[in-house]
């Protein structure tokens, strides 16, 4: 309660400012103490896919600068949340590198690749469908801006909880520039950066920047010795800017990224019984197998307790259960972009967008961190993706009416799947056989699914300016979808009676008790389907003066239908279809001046969210067989708002946010075996922080020195959809950091940084199998304090 009485004040000190309103709103934290002297307008968003400052455009947005972005900590997907109000990143899956993005409450909740998130990210203007190794490319960026609530007109389909965009640096023409910077820090981090700007002409530039990364594990395995939760990547980035004419300019930028790592530590942190771990104790009894789960348990939570971040897990230790050996994660993620901008006149312009990508990942994972193996999937994807947009911006009516148009198309093919080793033990013994001898192999259960995913949309937008106050804005999208998919499920490694190895686990009769295959090499299933929906939006925006801008919207978007990679019958083979989202949203951006230097600007929304046939998965019993689908039989309600406010005097500046965010299941709420989904899942009700940056004055001849604090705190946070065992607490996170830069008067620089100051333990992800039957459920957590230095020149 407190926390909305603090939102309200702020929405009421931000309508009391209206009368002395003075400069652009800026959700960006001020850099140093020349910040306060920024004209209105110098924040450029492209939130409606053309360049406009960030206090005319009627969205909360946030937007964060390379240099803002390195200040603050903020060096992957993950950290930053932490500098974005309503913005929540969890690891899904219990995998660190696989973010989960989610805003006003919209999560998702599978990485699938027949499914899609409802936060678009993007890199260059091209979207980013899967996560994998899209959080380490916070290097050398020109911006990061995120924006909240619907924007399925500009952006296309999915986009129901908003959009991250981020823009790589541009190539400068006419300019030679460059930086090299390394750190060094705890766990044996070493991290080394580079860029080179190189002229060629006066039309034409090339930029090469360049990262590479290595750090120990901070999660110890005390068997092996072994560390996880390690980084070993590099990635560059080549782009080019091309001006062959006046108007006309060409920008290509190809990315590359490769990772090799243990992969991400689970630690076990529940256990229920009884549940299937009850067959392994009346095993025990019997004699048959050794394993005991639960003082295995209750060793890792003393072993947890006693020093963070250690376990004893089974997985890579050999023996007859040991079927995929040590875990890893392995990443390789490039692709191609391209964007051409034509001004064939002051009213018109031509652009086009394309991208092309290809995604490889392998990924071996001990979910549960105990010696016993209960579940150690072999997980893996291979995709590529090709987009193409055309769009033609201008005005019109004496440039009253400012227009975008365009035509998009959007493919990607590849196959996504796993090996799981799922319970060894209790399938050897059911099989009777020794589980001291039997190779587990036998019982390792495959589902591997292939197909492609085809967009098409056009697409209409504008704004209307019918006086110097009042603007009219509005759009429309169609957006078609065809999705086609083929699903293998099978023991592949299971002796055939018929003859050979391989067994089809396809129950192609649900009617019948038991499951109903087919042999093994007809084990191929199909299902497609195809989508055609409207998506729209208008505004009313309304500027008393240059310094305040006032808007309501209405915006209706979708979320694509789909299939599930993982079905093994008839009945979870069918398609799930689209959901729909409503929203309703008001906002107030001002700035003042303070002083004859200083500017205080806030950004105010308040939005609701109406779904409808919303995806949910549940389970569906027919004939006595259990099967678990996605259906859209429910309805939802998100709301809350969001206030983010600057500060700017001469030698410091104080940025902070706050957000509330409210979830609510109207109808159909999925139901499990331990009880109805927890609505707020993966997203904390409340979101607060602040950057605060002192730029005390002191001689040039020693250089400029700024110094940094960032503080941010969120509510508990349920990290599962049923089991409230998943909650993580509230906490709060502490990042430090001071740098001195120009030492000397060169351009040296040296700096000295904390994250997670206090040393804050915190869950980012869980794995809940306790409703599924299991169990157990297991952890990921938050990385501990880090600190380092870093060095850096630039020429």
């Amino acid at each position: 309660m407190r926390c909305r009485t603090i939102f309200l004040s702020g929405c009421a000190f931000a309508l009391n400012a209206l009368p002395s309103m003075g400069m652009a709103q800026t959700a960006v934290p001020p850099q140093a103490a020349e910040a306060a002297d920024v004209a209105a307008g110098d924040i450029v968003v492209t939130a409606r896919r053309r360049e406009e400052s960030i206090q005319d455009v009627p969205i909360s947005v946030s937007a964060l600068s390379g240099e803002q972005l390195r200040r603050q900590g903020v060096t992957d997907a993950q950290s930053l949340q932490y500098a974005t109000p309503s913005l929540s990143i969890t690891s899904a899956q219990s995998q660190r590198n696989t973010v989960a993005f989610a805003l006003r409450g919209q999560r998702t909740q599978e990485t699938q690749l027949f499914t899609d998130p409802p936060v678009g990210t993007y890199f260059a203007e091209v979207v980013q469908p899967r996560p994998y190794g899209f959080g380490k490319t916070f290097f050398d960026l020109q911006s990061v801006q995120v924006l909240k609530g619907v924007q399925g007109t500009l952006f296309g389909r999915n986009m129901t909880g908003g959009a991250v965009l981020v823009e790589p640096a541009h190539p400068e023409l006419g300019s030679f520039s460059g930086e090299v910077r390394g750190q060094y820090g705890n766990y044996d981090m070493k991290d080394l950066y580079g860029m080179v700007n190189i002229p060629v002409g006066d039309n034409f530039a090339i930029r090469v920047a360049g990262k590479t990364r290595k750090r120990d594990g901070w999660a110890h395995e005390v068997t092996t010795g072994r560390d996880y939760d390690n980084q070993d990547f590099n990635t560059f980035r080549v782009s080019t800017l091309w001006k062959p004419i006046e108007g006309l300019e060409t920008l290509t930028v190809g990315d590359w990224y490769k990772s090799k790592e243990h992969g991400t530590a689970a630690f076990i942190t529940d256990l229920r019984l009884p549940s299937v771990i009850s067959n392994y104790e009346g095993l025990r009894a019997a004699g048959l197998i050794t394993a005991n789960i639960p003082a295995q348990y209750a060793a890792a939570r003393d072993m947890f307790y006693k020093k963070h971040f250690t376990l004893d897990m089974g997985a890579g230790e050999g023996g007859n259960l040991d079927v995929f050996g040590k875990p890893y994660e392995n990443i390789k993620n490039w692709g191609i972009t391209n964007k051409t901008t034509w001004e064939l006149s002051d009213t018109i312009t031509l652009k086009n967008i394309f991208g092309y990508r290809r995604l490889q990942r392998d990924q071996v994972q001990d979910y549960d961190g105990i010696p016993a193996f209960l579940i150690t999937p072999y997980q893996y994807a291979r995709s590529r993706n090709i987009s193409e947009e055309f769009q033609i911006q201008g005005k019109a009516f004496d440039r009253k009416l400012d227009y975008i148009a365009g035509l998009y198309y959007f493919e990607e093919k590849g196959k996504d799947g796993s090996l799981a080793n799922t319970l060894p033990e209790l399938n050897i013994v059911g099989a009777g056989q020794n589980p001291r001898t039997a190779s587990a192999t036998q019982f390792v259960t495959a589902n591997p699914g292939v197909g492609y995913s085809r967009t098409a949309a056009a697409f209409l937008a504008g704004t209307f300016h019918a006086t110097d106050q009042l603007s009219l804005s509005g759009g429309l999208r169609y957006n078609y979808d065809k999705r086609k998919i083929t699903v293998s499920p099978s023991l592949p490694f299971r002796t055939n009676p018929a003859g050979g190895t391989g067994v089809c686990s396809f129950d192609i009769d649900a009617a019948t008790a038991g499951t109903q295959t087919v042999p093994f090499d007809q084990c191929s299933f199909t299902n497609q389907k195809s989508f055609k929906e409207w998506t729209y939006d208008a505004t009313v925006q309304y500027e008393p003066s240059a310094n305040v801008t006032a808007y309501a919207s209405y915006r209706h978007g979708f979320r694509a239908g789909g299939f599930s990679t993982r079905a093994t019958s008839y009945v979870t083979l069918a398609p799930f279809l689209p959901e729909f989202v409503d929203e309703y949203e008001i906002g107030l951006k001002t700035s003042t001046r303070i002083g004859s230097s200083g500017r205080l600007t806030t950004s105010t929304a308040i939005f609701r969210q109406d779904g409808s046939d919303v995806q949910k998965q549940r389970a569906t019993f027919v004939n006595g067989n259990v099967f678990t689908v996605i259906d859209n039989t429910a309805k939802q309600r998100n709301s809350g708002g969001e206030f983010e406010a600057t500060l700017s005097v001469p030698n410091f500046s104080l940025t902070g946010f706050y957000s509330y965010t409210k979830v609510k299941i109207l109808r159909g709420a999925a139901v499990s075996a331990i009880g109805p989904e927890i609505a707020q899942r993966g997203t904390p009700k409340n979101q607060a922080g602040f950057t605060a940056t002192v730029s005390p004055p002191i001689s040039e001849d020693v250089g400029q020195l700024n110094l940094i604090g960032n503080f941010t705190w969120r509510s508990k946070n349920y990290l599962d959809d049923f089991e409230v065992s998943g909650v993580q607490p509230a906490f709060a996170l502490v990042n430090l950091r001071a740098e001195l830069n120009d030492i000397g008067g060169s351009k040296a620089s040296i700096a000295f940084f904390v994250n997670n100051a206090t040393n804050e333990v915190y869950r980012i992800g869980v794995l809940g199998l306790v409703a599924e039957g299991l169990g157990f459920s297991s952890s990921v957590y938050g990385e501990p304090r880090m600190y380092g230095v870093e060095l850096g020149y630039k020429f």
